[in-house]
């Protein structure tokens, strides 16, 4: 999965200057191993502190046959010493679909990375590993 963060929106929290929490929400898209693609919409709260701590995401995923697949996660953001270059890993579960993907259950994990610190325009490059149920 390949997505763009296109809004950022977060407050410092009064203990320190490097600590924000926020929101944010992506556009991308996902290409499975059996070669089926979707578009994504991505939405996300986190709390981090110099872009690392824990953040909790959800994908809604629309394919060509217009069936949907979501998908939360619950993962940690990591090595960051600057805001930039954060290590990302999480477990995830899927939550529901439609179409194809209708009574689909299964719960994985991903990791990834993203190159620049949190702010709109920003890449993040994620490889998920999901059991199917």
């Amino acid at each position: 999965m390949k997505y763009q963060i296109n809004n950022n929106d977060f407050t410092i929290v009064n203990d320190s200057s490097d600590h924000k929490i926020g929101k944010a929400t992506g556009n991308g898209s996902v290409l499975l191993k059996d070669g089926s693609s979707a578009e994504v919409k991505v939405y996300f709260i986190y709390d981090y502190v110099k872009g690392n701590g824990d953040f909790i995401e959800y994908y809604y995923m629309t394919f060509t046959d217009g069936s949907t697949l979501t998908i939360r996660a619950k993962g940690r953001s990591f090595g960051s010493t600057d805001e930039s270059m954060p290590l990302f890993n999480a477990q995830v579960q899927i939550t529901g679909g439609t179409g194809t993907y209708a009574n689909t259950n299964g719960s994985g994990s991903f990791s990834g990375n993203r190159k620049d610190a949190l702010e709109n325009g920003a890449i993040v490059k994620l490889s998920f590993n999901i059991s199917l149920k």
